[in-house]
């Protein structure tokens, strides 16, 4: 995000909406819990592009015990997300297993959770994988769009977490950029304009 957005600390930050539609698959069912951080996951079984993504949520949530680690399937069926997590998936180059392990996966049935975030964001469309860090407070303080090419080692994912769990200020992507509307009229871009 960048400065001024509705899902960038300080300021900007929105109430995360509850997890109450959510179906567990994996742990146990679960809401945000005031007090603690929460990291939230937004991805899809399909888009093997980001199995990468997904053992790094894996390997973060194993590394920061105290921040809660939820991923969130919006695959269109259930039981796709269910033989997905059955699955022994290996790295192309490395033949190293990629897991999708965080202590909770959840199913969200059409979508309905992912909505709540996409419009809480202000966006037109949340692409997966997306994750969410929620504060202390339950308030939304990053967001943060991954592809294939752009994992969470590319970002400044880690870091803004280690921020929210110090209680420190985010690090900001700066203004958001402007894009020429012809004419050599420049207008703020959208999350949409930029791709």
């Amino acid at each position: 995000p960048y400065e001024k957005s509705k899902s960038m600390g300080s300021g900007g930050s929105m109430e995360a909406p509850s997890l109450e539609l959510l179906e567990a698959v994996q742990g146990e069912k679960i809401d945000l819990q005031p007090g603690k951080v929460h990291v939230l996951y937004f991805f899809t079984t399909f888009y093997k592009g980001a199995y990468p993504v997904n053992e790094e949520f894996t390997k973060l949530s194993e590394k920061y015990k105290d921040v809660t680690f939820i991923s969130i399937s919006n695959d269109a069926e259930k039981e796709k997300l269910e033989r997905f997590l059955q699955k022994l998936i290996l790295d192309d180059k490395s033949n190293e297993p990629i897991r999708m392990k965080t202590p909770f996966v959840f199913y969200d049935e059409k979508k309905a959770t992912a909505k709540l975030y996409t419009d809480v964001s202000g966006l037109s469309i949340m692409s997966c994988p997306t994750a969410f860090i929620v504060d202390k407070d339950g308030k939304i303080q990053w967001r943060q769009q991954f592809l294939q090419t752009y994992t969470v080692k590319d970002s400044n994912f880690e870091n803004q977490l280690l921020h929210v769990i110090n209680g420190e200020e985010l690090e900001s992507n700066g203004p958001r950029p402007k894009v020429d509307a012809g004419e050599g009229e420049a207008v703020e871009a959208d999350d949409m304009s930029l791709f």
